[in-house]
């Protein structure tokens, strides 16, 4: 039988081990290439037995299986994507061992700011050792392509996961909480701020037993001589659903309390099922995040414990004086989070781990589609201003002294105006 081009070119790619065992590539010459010749088909019989995944048999089907390997990885599958890059599910052909590559933008390759970046969150990665924030493994280049290795963490982002079951358990939200605010304390002592700390940059374990943060692609050094002036004075970044006030006005300013603020945000949408300021545009969330307090998370959700309502609080404070002043703090403050219990999360945050014990479905816990947008108190900003800073009794005079001078002022004119006038 004479086989097409195309997936003769394809069996010469797969004649390399690292991306076919030898074993299977035999079987492949020996048995099924002389019964089949259409790639269409066998792509199928190959992703059916598990030899490759969907994302490697259409690349090799377009001519690209070069792409598939990068220094000492195979990449498998893509399982995420950011503004600087797209995160891959890849196999350590050394070792045989599962790991996730950062592969940089090939745009954003062209961008000597952007690569800046990219080389500083290897840097700040490559210092962190610290069971509730993803590690680096590894870093190269590989054909022009700027990347580093990660450990894989099988689980889910706790974005999706509270997209997929609305609030979390208290205790459960709580320790999660505590276990990122240790986090944090690794990174603030490594004179790191994050700057980016939300639910789909926090990643949840197979188990659901425990959270990792990642993605320090907006991190900055405390030090100015490390930061390297990426960040500009007067430039916001983060995201509006959990920026802190301080961080929108300046970002190069921000210190550990901006994570701290973006820490509470989180810890309010594992509770109350929804971010502080949900519904409202973008501009509205940032004007809101700094003039306007959101509904009590206990409003919200009555079963909060009084105590963990009060850290919400804190860490919701506008002034960054007002908030806890390090993660060390907070993490005093949810020790009793700490303590494993026997809730845990389930399928649909460890879909590799169908065993794990899954949280009843009719747990009496408000989702996010269910929580009224009208409840959360949208106001102008003059009505925003006047209720965060009340007039005093004085101002009150004040105010309307003015308004009599005022009348006054056009009394006397409008008699000014009559004798003109009568006179003529």
């Amino acid at each position: 039988m004479r086989l097409a081009d195309g997936t003769v070119g394809i069996a010469d790619a797969l004649a390399d081990p690292r991306l076919l065992r030898p074993d299977r590539y035999e079987e492949l010459v020996s048995d099924l290439l002389p019964k089949c010749d259409d790639w269409a088909i066998l792509g199928h019989e190959f992703v059916y037995r598990r030899w490759l995944t969907p994302h490697q048999v259409n690349l090799l089907a377009a001519g690209r299986g070069a792409e598939l390997i990068l220094g000492s990885y195979v990449l498998l599958e893509p399982i995420g994507e950011g503004g600087m890059g797209r995160i891959y599910r890849a196999r350590n052909w050394k070792f045989d061992s599962q790991a996730a590559v950062k592969v940089i933008r090939t745009d954003r390759a062209r961008d000597p700011a952007a690569v800046s970046r990219f080389l500083r969150e290897i840097r700040a990665l490559g210092v962190i050792r610290h069971p509730h924030i993803v590690h680096a493994l590894d870093a190269d280049v590989e054909g022009g392509r700027l990347y580093y290795a990660m450990e894989h963490v099988g689980g889910t982002d706790l974005g999706q996961l509270l997209r997929d079951r609305g609030a979390l358990p208290v205790e459960l939200a709580g320790r999660y909480a505590a276990q990122l605010a240790s986090g944090l304390q690794h990174i603030s002592a490594l004179g790191l701020v994050h700057r980016d700390v939300k639910p789909c940059n926090i990643l949840v374990t197979s188990d659901g037993s425990a959270v990792k943060l990642l993605d320090l692609g907006l991190a900055r050094f405390d030090r100015p001589e490390e930061d390297g002036g990426l960040t500009q004075v007067g430039m916001m970044i983060g995201t509006p659903d959990y920026v802190a006030p301080e961080q929108i006005r300046d970002s190069s300013g921000a210190d550990i309390r901006a994570d701290l603020y973006s820490l509470g945000c989180t810890l309010y949408h594992m509770l109350a099922g929804r971010p502080p300021f949900d519904g409202l545009d973008p501009v509205d969330k940032l004007y809101h995040q700094q003039h306007v307090d959101p509904v009590p998370v206990e409003q919200v959700r009555p079963d909060v414990p009084a105590r963990l309502a009060q850290v919400v609080r804190t860490l919701l404070a506008k002034k960054a004086r007002d908030r806890y002043q390090d993660p060390a703090e907070v993490v005093a403050a949810l020790g009793p989070y700490l303590q494993p219990t026997a809730d845990t999360v389930t399928d649909a945050a460890a879909p590799t781990a169908p065993a794990v014990p899954v949280v009843s479905p009719d747990w009496a816990l408000p989702r996010t589609e269910e929580i009224p947008i009208d409840r959360i108190p949208v106001m102008t900003p003059e009505q925003a201003e006047a209720a965060l800073h009340p007039a005093t009794w004085k101002e009150r005079a004040y105010h309307w002294l003015n308004r009599l001078h005022w009348l006054i002022a056009a009394v006397l004119a409008g008699l000014g105006m009559g004798l003109v006038l009568g006179r003529g």
